[in-house]
């Protein structure tokens, strides 16, 4: 209904709508109304008038609205009626349940209450059955301690008995800290006399345990700790007994070290040292310092022997389950050990040169005699050591050492650099290392890592110097290495350069110290083998770096050679000066093999790199064979006077070859799939043509090869080469030369080079264009593809 009222404005003038705001106020209305009045000089009887007729009006809205929604209004009241029925109904359940909830708590309260008591009652049956429980228990352990004490007749027996007191005291005192015994005036009496008994055992078992600790008596010291142990006091006792050890060791450890008992040792040994420069205070003469400084280690030896024996679980061997023991204290100690040893020592070296080097230069026996000390320890079960003979109490105490560690670390290096810079001096006239130096060398490093084998962690650092030192020498003999064009003359005429012989040295050496560090290393664990071995193979990279470019000089000179072979006559016919000259060479293979007599003689012969130098020569040779057959597949026009030519030519590289293989520890024989392929190539050159395809022997040869001398075989004399049925070579194709064509080849793969060939035959459409039938040898040459390379033309 009330969505059908209209909006007031609709009967309600804007003078009215004052009436409506939250904040009107009639008086305050009243009195602006009258003094507008007033001031206007108007009539108040209009403003009353204004006022009558807005009341009558907003009647007549009323009563209008009512007449409109007179039958929504009796909906209206008829519901609130409806609705007054239901809250009555509903109030009526609220008293009634009310009601019940009263008299239930009525029921409830009463038992409630009954239950509270009881149960407040069996408390306190309870508390007390337990106090009276506790009372009777502790005069029955108060009567047994006052009869245990008693029983004690001598001296002899008061430790035994004090040890079956103990547990009898440390359970009153238990009983004393978890009840109250207040207000109990019989337990209260009682409580100094055990204390008084308590107080009196204690003290007596520290005298007792102090006695066992100077007199090393194990077993005063196992019934003290139990007695502790018992009376809860193992904490205290423990802490003082290792504290004990410690003061005891402390003053060994400082009369080990102290230069001047050290002093009068060795004059009371009697042993007279050699003559030698005497020095001032506690330091030893040059001839008295080897005495001192055995002494020195003897010393040290006894001492790690002393703390072996002192070491705190000896005594506490039947308490190693408590894990008391196996943190706070043990730690106590070895803190305490570690810190003082390490400073006792610092102490001694300050300002004593010869206690410096000692300890310094002898740090692998110092490390020698902890790991004996830690050894002995795990045997006994006191210490647990893992696959690197660490553990938390040996990195303790070595830490007290690690300056000396460094010390020596520095003075390695220094040993390890010493011989490499004496193979390489300093200065303009600077010569190469010689093999003795060498020898100095891997004996330095062999000396090195030999002298700190024992321990793992030191071994490893000492490995890291050796890198460093196989690291400097690859860099010296890579900046002493000459690169000018002397180092690479390989034609002669003379002995080889100044600088060749220096490069030879430098690689002689690069190798023998490649090789003798590998036969040093065969001896370590591989771990130390990893950490050496890019150090050792930077070395080997060195020497390939100068080796390589004089095997490239080599090649390219017997290369050029070779490329010689296109300046000879391969078609002459036979004629009587032809049969007095018939069993000599070509020119070009008469200077191919001087050129490795010269190679050999002045070269290779000052290369001594065992199997290096016979895989380099195999590797020249086998370039050598690849690079003249390629070429020898080249020759055209070829007669057959010409094909004897060229197997005499065969006949002298293979001799020349061979005798320099041999020189190097090889044969050609090694050479493998060249070497074949060059007996192949000497039958191809006599094989009649219908019969390449079949014979099974030149299928060492290969491909390209072979199609290279079927092409040369479409020819035999210069007048028939450029004719229309003659096949050419690839290279005669593009416009090349023949030494274009096979630096193509260097550079491309087999495949590649096939395609290239493939260029050389006709098509079909060609052959048909010209009306010309296809030679027997193209048809032999797309058969060859065609089976060797899977290749249709």
């Amino acid at each position: 209904m009330t969505s059908d009222l209209p909006e007031p404005d609709l009967y309600i003038g804007k003078h009215y709508k004052s009436f409506l705001s939250n904040n009107f106020d009639p008086k305050e209305y009243a009195n602006s109304t009258i003094n507008s009045t007033s001031e206007s000089d108007g009539d108040i009887t209009i403003s009353l008038a204004k006022l009558s007729f807005g009341i009558d009006n907003l009647n007549k809205q009323l009563h209008d609205q009512v007449i409109a929604h007179f039958e929504d209004l009796i909906s209206q009241a008829s519901g609130i009626r409806d609705l007054e029925i239901v809250l009555k109904s509903v109030k009526e359940g609220v008293n009634s349940l009310t009601s019940s909830l009263e008299r239930l708590k009525t029921k409830i309260h009463a038992p409630y209450t009954q239950i509270k008591n009881y149960t407040l009652q069996l408390e306190r049956y309870q508390t007390a059955s337990d106090l009276l429980r506790n009372i009777v228990r502790f005069f029955h352990l108060a009567r047994l301690l006052e009869g245990q004490l008693s029983e004690i007749n001598n001296e002899d027996e008061k430790a035994i008995e004090y040890v079956k007191a103990a547990p009898i005291l440390g359970e009153l005192e238990i009983l004393l800290k978890e009840v109250d015994f207040e207000g109990i005036e019989l337990v209260q009496a009682q409580i100094p006399e055990i204390q008084k008994s308590k107080d009196k055992i204690t003290v007596e078992t520290f005298q007792l345990l102090q006695k066992g600790i100077d007199c090393q008596n194990e077993a005063d010291i196992i019934l003290c700790i139990q007695i502790f142990k018992e009376l809860h006091e193992i904490g205290e006792s423990i802490l003082k007994y290792v504290d004990d050890i410690y003061e005891k060791l402390l003053e060994q450890i400082k009369d080990v070290v102290d230069v001047n008992l050290l002093q009068k040792e060795v004059k009371d040994s009697g042993v007279i040292p050699m003559k030698g420069i005497r020095r001032l205070g506690t330091e030893p003469s040059t001839g008295a310092s080897s005495v001192w400084t055995s002494t020195l280690w003897k010393r040290m030896e006894i001492l790690m022997n002393e703390i072996c024996e002192s070491y705190p679980m000896t005594g506490l061997s039947y308490l190693e389950d408590d894990s008391i023991l196996d943190t706070e204290f043990l730690q106590h100690y070895w803190k305490l050990l570690s810190q003082n040893f390490g400073r006792e020592l610092k102490e001694a070296t300050k300002g004593n040169t010869f206690m410096q080097q000692t300890l310094i230069n002898g740090y692998p026996k110092l490390i020698r005699l902890f790991r004996d000390f830690f050894t002995k320890l795990e045997e006994h079960g006191h210490l647990k050591l893992d696959g690197e003979f660490q553990s938390q109490e040996t990195l303790i105490m070595l830490h007290s050492i690690l300056s000396f560690e460094t010390g020596y670390l520095e003075r390695s290096i220094i040993r390890l650099f010493d011989p490499i810079n004496v193979a390489f001096p300093a200065g303009i006239h600077r010569t190469p290392p010689s093999k003795s130096d060498v020898t100095n060398i891997v004996r330095a490093i062999s000396t090195e890592l030999a002298a700190v084998r024992i321990d793992p962690h030191l071994l490893r650092s000492v490995a890291k110097n050796v890198v460093k030192a196989l690291n400097l020498f690859g860099a010296k003999a890579e900046n002493m290495a000459i690169v000018d064009s002397s180092a690479y003359q390989v034609t002669g005429p003379g002995p080889c350069t100044a600088s060749q012989n220096t490069n030879f040295e430098l690689i002689n050496s690069l190798y023998a110290l490649h090789q003798s560090a590998w036969k040093v290393l065969e001896e370590y664990p591989d771990n130390i083998t990893e950490i050496v071995f890019d150090a050792v193979e930077n070395t080997r990279k060195v020497m390939q770096n100068i080796v390589d470019p004089l095997f490239h000089h080599i090649r390219k000179e017997f290369e050029s050679t070779i490329l010689k072979i296109h300046r000879e006559d391969f078609s002459r016919q036979l004629s009587i000066n032809f049969m007095l000259t018939e069993a000599q060479c070509s020119t070009y293979m008469i200077e191919l093999s001087n050129r490795m007599n010269y190679v050999q003689k002045e070269l290779f012969s000052k290369i001594s790199c065992g199997l290096n130098s016979k895989e380099w020569t195999k590797e020249l040779g086998k370039r050598i064979l690849y690079f003249w057959l390629l070429h020898a597949s080249l020759v055209r026009p070829l007669t057959e006077n010409g094909k004897k030519k060229l197997t005499r030519d065969m006949g002298q590289l293979e001799f020349s070859l061979n005798q320099l293989l041999i020189e190097n520890g090889s044969s050609i024989e090694e050479l493998g799939d060249e070497y074949n392929a060059l007996r192949a190539f000497k039958q191809l050159l006599f094989l009649d043509k219908s019969h390449i395809a079949e014979d099974q022997y030149i299928s060492n040869l290969p491909l390209l090869i072979l199609i290279h001398h079927i092409i040369v075989s479409s020819s035999t004399s210069t007048q028939n080469i450029n004719t229309v049925n003659t096949l050419q070579l690839p290279y005669k194709i593009y416009g090349w030369t023949e030494a274009d064509y096979s630096k193509w080849l260097d550079e491309h793969n087999e495949s590649e080079g096939i395609d290239l060939v493939k260029g050389c035959l006709r098509t079909n459409s060609e052959l048909k264009s010209s009306n010309e039938e296809e030679l027997f040898e193209e048809k032999l040459v797309r058969k060859l593809l065609k089976e060797r390379a899977g290749i249709e033309v």
